[in-house]
This record gives structure tokens, sequence and C-alpha cells, in this order.
């Protein structure tokens, strides 16, 4: 399963002293794609407080320049593109708790203490990012002391800016404490699982698949054990069920993606090939640059900012965990083991092909091929990428109040080009879309994951983070 990168599973994996985070590393690629970072703004000498209150305006460029930094930090860190979604939530979440406790904007997540009206706005953002990069210990080999220490010295010295830095660091201990019962470590734990037997079941792919590697379902815990950040339960919004393999809208499907997803003898245009390569890039790290370019041609203020980071990231983590619980609900097989298997799956309209491939390797193994990581080890239905996705772009539209505003957006998979978008549901079916055309998922998978990620979205806009009256 991907967004940037991959998940690179190591037979150490199932070694009973590795530690969580070492649990984490063995899931995640480890691939050397470096991350395309637009540049971070620069941060204005604050030698007074950034908010008016008379205006009620407030630059937002310690908000920007934090996120930016939150970026580079989980572009970086080895995790797989669940738990990236999770520490981008409290890292904005902390930001956006640590404004409106100074300014009373919008609804808090997780801090809840009085306000501190004196704090200066910027030294608070600094501190919340800051501390809740450090105290989850996400920093890695970046210099993040070095980027707080520039941030503060921006800002004048004094009371205020002294009462700022308490106040993000409590912001950063409010939502650190909120999440420790979510149980994150638990939802990370991996054992090999039998696999299926059944046509549809699903079963593990390359090199998985292989007599002597274990049998890997990457995170099947996460649905059901992973407490959400705002929807009821994770399985509040799940979708029906995917297409029967007796079907004829699965034959249609089985064959779109034998051809449009296939390795060898694709029938893909050159469109629809730049399409799936270019939205490959992890959805937490590409569809916060996507937000950023739009913010950039709009004066928006630092807490509507912190805001809309806020609900972006936690509805794609609350979108994610509830598109794994139905994952494993449903169990359902990827294109890689459906077409391998075709001949014997009990439909007579479906040709099968023992050594179809998808177009795009998940994880690339330089010094053994036959270990690639060909395909997402987990189940098809529906597309955590397009969910991720669809909730994104859902927020988006909800805060803008428009689907309609033109976006320029980059990768990281493929420098030096930029796709233009002139509607964010557009963006985001590309988006969903691009799973057939690297050879991951079905159409239906790609639909319904995107459909449940707006869902979700519309239903964390609605019941979190709101405006105070």
């Amino acid at each position: 399963f991907k967004q940037k990168t991959a998940y690179e599973i190591r037979l150490s994996l199932v070694g009973s002293e590795m530690c969580i985070r070492d649990r984490l590393i063995s899931l995640s690629n480890m691939a050397c794609k470096k991350e395309i970072q637009p540049e971070a703004p620069a941060l204005e000498d604050a030698t007074a407080a950034r908010m008016n209150d008379n205006s009620g305006f407030a630059e937002n460029d310690m908000v920007l320049y934090w996120n930016q930094k939150a970026s580079i930090v989980l572009s970086t860190l080895p995790n797989t593109p669940p738990a990236q979604a999770r520490y981008f939530a409290m890292i904005q979440i902390a930001v956006h708790d640590a404004l409106n406790s100074i300014k009373p904007k919008f609804q808090r997540f997780a801090l809840q203490n009085q306000r501190q009206k004196s704090a200066s706005p910027d030294a608070a953002v600094a501190s919340a990012a800051y501390w809740a990069i450090k105290k989850m210990n996400l920093q890695g080999t970046n210099p993040i002391d070095q980027w707080y220490n520039e941030s503060l010295n921006t800002i004048s010295d004094g009371e205020s800016k002294e009462t700022g830095k308490t106040l993000g660091e409590e912001s950063a201990d409010a939502i650190i404490a909120n999440r420790l019962t979510d149980n994150f470590l638990q939802a990370n734990i991996q054992i090999p699982l039998p696999d299926g037997i059944a046509p549809g079941a699903y079963r593990s792919t390359l090199p998985f698949s292989l007599p002597t590697m274990p049998k890997i379902k990457a995170l099947h815990q996460w649905g059901t054990l992973m407490k959400p950040f705002v929807t009821q339960s994770n399985n509040q919004f799940r979708p029906a069920a995917p297409d029967p393999i007796n079907s004829a809208a699965y034959e249609t499907e089985y064959n779109e993606i034998k051809t449009k997803g296939a390795r060898v003898e694709g029938t893909r245009s050159a469109e629809e090939t730049e399409i799936g390569v270019f939205w490959v890039e992890r959805s937490s790290i590409g569809w916060n640059r996507f937000a950023r370019n739009i913010i950039s041609a709009k004066r928006i203020d630092a807490w509507k900012t912190a805001r809309l980071f806020a609900l972006i990231h936690t509805a794609m983590v609350d979108g994610v965990s509830g598109c794994f619980e139905a994952k494993y609900y449903y169990s359902y097989w990827r294109p890689e083991t459906a077409i391998r298997l075709g001949n014997v799956d009990g439909n007579n309209n479906t040709t099968g092909d023992a050594n179809w491939l998808p177009m795009y390797i998940e994880s690339p193994n330089i010094n053994n091929p036959a270990l690639n990581v060909n395909t997402p080890p987990i189940p098809d239905y529906p597309s955590a990428h397009a969910n991720f996705g669809g909730a994104a772009a859902e927020i988006l539209a909800l805060f803008f109040g428009t689907d309609f505003i033109s976006v320029s957006q980059t990768s990281s998979i493929l420098p030096g080009i930029t796709r233009h978008y002139t509607s964010i549901a557009k963006a985001a079916r590309d988006n969903a879309l691009s799973r057939i055309f690297v050879g991951y998922h079905f159409r239906k998978g790609c639909i319904f994951g995107e459909q449940q990620g707006k869902q979700i979205a519309n239903y964390v806009f609605n019941n979190s983070f709101g405006e105070i009256e």
C-alpha cells in the first residue's frame, strides 16, 4: 500500500525481539527518492504580536513554515502511510489548538486550558509543532532545533514570546496525551497470517506468495484496533461489498486492469502512464502540497490556515482507518493474484496470465529482484490511496466553498512534471484512477475508496474544528 513510496517488508519482521519502531520501519519503503519540497516561506521579523485584534487577521507565515518542516520530517521518516497520516494530524492539531487558546475562533481538539490571550501566536505555533515532532521522536536527522531557534529569533523577546512557547508545548503535550490510548502500537504489530483459498479471497502477493516467505497481510489490525480521531467508529462508513467473481461487472474490471495495469504489453496511453506514476507519491505529503498550492494564491490568516491543515490531515487519518477496516472485512484479492489465477477462478469469461505483474513496483529490491514487492501487501478493496485523495479533496471543497479552484501540482515521483487542475474533484479522480494504471486496484476499489474518503471527510468537517460563534 503506497502513497509516496512503499512498504519494504523484510524477513526480520517476524522476529519477536523487534521493537515497534523497527516493525514500522520494516513495513515502510526505504527507497531513496528525494522529496521535492516547495521552498518554505521566509519568516519576517516579528517585533510585535502577529495578530491584530482589530482586523482579526494574522499572517500565516509561521503556520506554513512549520507545516513545511513537518512535511520534510515525515517524508524522511521510514513509516507506513497510515502512521504518517496519524503523525501529521497530531502535529497540525497541536498548532491549531495553540492558536485557538490565544484567541478562540475554532473549536479546539485536545488542549482545553484557559485562554492565553497575551501569548505570541508565532511562538505558540513554532513551539507546538516543534514539541509535537520532538516528543514523538520524529525528527530523524533533520535539524529541528535549528529550525526552532531560527523561528524564535524572528520574535521579540519578552513575556508574550515566553508565554507562547509554554502554550505551544502544552498543546503538543495535550494531543500526545489524547492519543496515548488510541491503540497505535497494537495496531502496528504484524504477524504472518494464512492465505485465503476461495476465488476472490485475498492471498499474499509476490514475494510473500513464495513458499519460503511469510504470508504477510500488512497492518491487518489497524482498522479494528485504531481509535478514530473524529468518526464514531472505523466501520461507520464501510462501503458496499466488492463485485462477485462471477459477475459481469467483475469481468469488465478484470479485463480493464489486465491490460491498463500490465507491466508487459499494457494498453495505457502516455497520459495514463503519467497519471499513474505521478500520483504514486504518499498522500499525506502530496495532498498537503496540493493544499499549500491553493493557499499560496489566497489571503488566509494563521487561524484559518491551521484549521485547514488540521481538517485535512484528521480526515485523511480517519479515512485510512475506515478504509483498512473495510479492506480486512472483505479481504478481497489483488489484481496480481486474480489475473495469475484467472483460469481457475470459476469464471469462464476471464482468461488468466500466470506471469502477470503490475506496471509499477511497490518496493524494488536492488539486491535481489526476485524479492521485489510488486503489489502493496494488503487487500484490494477499497483503495486507501483513493480514500486519502477523496478525503483531502472533500475538505478543500468544503473549506473554500467550491470545487472549482485552479491549482498546479508537482510530484516527487516525477520531478519536472506539473499537472494543472481547475477542479479539486478532477485531481481526486486522477489520483483514484491512477491505481488502475499502476496495476494495483480494480476500478470499483478506486471509486468506492474515493467515495468513502469523501464521506468521512464530510463527517470530520461537520463535527470538529468548527467555528465558534
